[in-house]
């Protein structure tokens, strides 16, 4: 199952960039992926306006927000800094493939907060 993150913002980050980072991102609440450690990737889909592709993204861990780094091979001129859609599938840590949520899609949006529903 997946995590679907609806309307967050996608940031631009020049600084303390992970290896393979496009230096575009998004910050979610830690709650979210309380699961995974620094340098996890997650397979998921990007969609911005009409646009919308698979992406990997690099995660990194925060004390309340983790960022999630598009890798720079999956960023291009199509997408832009500002709102999109995000459904995170499956992670990658330790060698080891894991779905992102095991028994039903999640849904978070900024609104909500911290508030998780599900989708049915």
């Amino acid at each position: 199952m997946a995590l679907i993150l609806k309307d967050f913002l996608i940031r631009r980050k020049n600084d303390s960039l992970p290896v393979g980072s496009s230096g575009f991102f998004v910050r979610v609440p830690s709650v979210f992926l309380f699961m995974l450690s620094d340098g996890a990737t997650i397979r998921g889909e990007l969609k911005q306006g009409k646009e919308e592709k698979e992406i990997t993204l690099i995660f990194e861990k925060g004390s309340c927000e983790d960022l999630l780094h598009i890798c720079a091979e999956d960023w291009d001129d199509n997408f832009t800094e500002g709102r999109t859609d995000l459904k995170l599938k499956e992670a990658f840590q330790n060698e080891k493939s894991t779905l992102i949520y095991e028994k039903r899609d999640v849904v978070a949006s900024p609104a909500q907060s911290c508030k998780i529903s599900s989708k049915r």
